[in-house]
């Protein structure tokens, strides 16, 4: 157990917490565990998860000053909508494709779960942005799938947060449902 995986479990589930609660806190915290999750991913040599931190990051900073600009307008959490599903299956079927290719070039660690993982995480994100309440959801199952890669990496502090994750991924789903505009 490393420091900067207990920064990473802390600052991580105090992220999700606030994001559950739409508080702004969220994007601090969330940037403190992307920061000391990149570097221990880096150690690993899971490199699609390093990089996904990256993409972490810049969407942090631009949720941030998002919800700082746009504090005084109502949240409203939405149905994804129908068209929209194969149209994202497909995207993060290709991206999985690509990230294949690239983490083999550079000899990464578990290419085939860390590309596809990587570009569901992207696509889940995407539905977080647009507060499609069914991102929770998919990131319950994304974040069962992180717990078996770092439980078989022996990242044990990674594979703990990820479960915590997944459940406190169940309540967002809970939450913003109820929250949900039934358009």
């Amino acid at each position: 157990m490393s420091v900067l995986a207990t920064i990473a479990l802390i600052s991580g589930v105090l992220g999700v917490l606030f994001t559950i609660m739409q508080r702004i806190w969220c994007w601090p915290f969330a940037l403190i565990s992307v920061i000391a999750s990149s570097i221990e991913f880096y150690n690993e040599r899971l490199f699609g998860d390093m990089a996904l931190q990256g993409f972490y990051f810049v969407a942090g900073v631009y949720g941030w000053y998002y919800w700082e600009r746009n504090k005084e307008k109502e949240f409203k959490v939405t149905k994804t909508p129908v068209n929209i599903w194969m149209v994202m299956a497909l995207i993060t079927a290709a991206q999985s494709v690509v990230y294949y290719f690239l983490l083999k070039k550079f000899k990464g660690d578990q290419v085939v779960v860390d590309s596809i993982l990587t570009a569901c995480s992207i696509t889940a994100t995407f539905m977080m942005t647009k507060k499609w309440h069914e991102n929770w959801a998919f990131w319950v199952l994304i974040d069962l799938a992180y717990v078996a890669l770092y439980f078989k990496k022996e990242m044990i502090l990674f594979a703990i947060l990820y479960f915590i994750f997944a459940a406190m991924a169940s309540v967002g789903f809970y939450i913003w449902r109820t929250q949900r505009s039934l358009k």
